[in-house]
């Protein structure tokens, strides 16, 4: 897996830069710069470039009402991420994107684009595998502090990958190959054997002023990195505050591969937003002459999901972006007064298999939000959070069959 994607992005890397090479050097592209929704771009006035920051920053803070674990109360910078995107001769899209979350610095997408072609495009580096709708989403885009649990619990993140996506005004396919993740826990003594394929449909069948319907699908198949054989899937209650996985499958050995799926769905009537997702994980063991199984099992299935259903008082609603396949940001009709918007949301994770005697354990946690979004540039979110985790949720160390509550705070601003 690993030459055959250092060939194939060498040979995309020369043919896309070759071009850009031979272009002239003493060009000069007058501009002008100007705001589009709280950001700042510029742009030349031919059409060949246009730039803008990506610059964002989440402070975050929780309180726990807690009797049966102890829980740490407190606040933290959630994210602080710099990122800068840049269309250069009008066909090329070249991105680079740093993040300092939880006081680690981590690579986040640096990928170069050719978008030559009509209502598509062709792209190479690291970023996010095709899958899911609210993994897709951009963070500054959620309707909640965090993702819903199983967008906590997957491991694919971004990967270095060639990807393909073309779209419509109504539907978007995107298909990527990728390798492993990009990251400084990666053994460098031995071949980069893990990677896999991911595809993505999207479409929505009805779009108009008052009705947005949408309706997608996801499927991966993803080997393990590193010749390690071994997965992971953990998460927390939906916060990053006291940062415990609760619920752990603890290191899962023998994986040769594994599938995921997802089914995504959301319906849009005017100022109300209903959208959920179903996500399922079915784990291969590698053939038996190479692992010891109990009782014979030879896969382990999990699954999680979610609901939720957004109302803004003052009548705005999401866009829907063709060119992503997702819902783009919420922009408050007017300034000072802004958007206010109430959510409700149900969300469901299992990592537990008795069968494959894996017990991660379950949870079910049901959040309560107020969003106010003074501008274009600052989200001000406001939850209340209540959690059931099943016996086995002792991810960590703490005790099993906690129900709990917490407050939760978080203030996006970003330009």
């Amino acid at each position: 897996m690993k030459r055959m994607m250092v060939v194939w992005m060498a040979i995309l890397l020369l043919a896309w830069l070759a071009p850009m090479m031979l272009q002239a050097q003493e060009e000069i592209h007058p501009a002008k710069t100007e705001w589009d929704h709280g950001i700042l771009f510029w742009r030349s006035l031919d059409g060949e470039f246009a730039g803008r920051f990506d610059t964002r920053a989440f402070i975050n803070g929780a309180y726990f009402f807690e009797n049966k674990n102890e829980l740490s109360n407190g606040t933290h910078p959630r994210k602080i991420r710099f990122a800068l995107k840049m269309k250069m001769w009008r066909t090329w899209y070249a991105e680079w994107d740093i993040d300092v979350a939880e006081g680690i610095v981590e690579m986040k997408d640096m990928y170069l684009a050719y978008r030559g072609f009509r209502n598509s495009h062709i792209k190479v580096g690291n970023f996010k595998v095709p899958f899911g709708l609210e993994i897709l989403t951009s963070s500054r885009y959620l309707p909640f502090p965090e993702r819903a649990y199983f967008g906590l619990a997957d491991k694919l993140h971004r990967r270095m990958a060639v990807e393909y996506s073309r779209w419509g005004q109504k539907w978007n396919v995107r298909a990527a190959l990728f390798g492993q993740m990009f990251d400084t826990r990666k053994n460098k003594t031995k071949d980069e054997t893990g990677g896999g394929l991911a595809a993505r449909f999207a479409f929505t069948p009805i779009q108009n002023d008052r009705l947005i319907m949408h309706l997608g699908v996801s499927g991966v198949w993803v080997r393990p990195d590193d010749e390690t054989w071994a997965e992971e899937f953990k998460a927390e209650p939906e916060t990053k505050i006291g940062d415990l996985e609760m619920l752990e499958t603890g290191t899962i050995r023998n994986v040769s591969y594994d599938y995921r799926g997802i089914v995504e769905g959301a319906l849009v009537y005017r100022n109300f937003h209903l959208q959920g997702e179903y996500v399922g994980v079915q784990l291969h063991s590698l053939p038996n002459q190479y692992l010891n199984n109990i009782d014979g099992v030879e896969t382990a299935n999990f699954s999680g999901g979610y609901v939720y259903l957004l109302w803004t008082i003052t009548g705005e609603s999401r866009p829907w972006d063709p060119t992503q396949g997702e819902f783009g940001q919420l922009i408050p009709r007017k300034k000072g007064l802004g958007a206010w918007e109430l959510g409700f949301r149900y969300s469901h994770l299992n990592l537990s298999d008795t069968e494959a005697l894996i017990l991660g354990g379950r949870a079910n946690n049901y959040t309560f939000g107020l969003n106010w979004y003074p501008n274009d540039n600052i989200v001000n979110q406001l939850n209340y959070t209540i959690v059931h985790n099943s016996e086995n949720a002792t991810g960590n160390g703490v005790i099993g069959g906690d129900e709990f509550s917490y407050v939760q705070f978080m203030i996006k601003f970003f330009f």
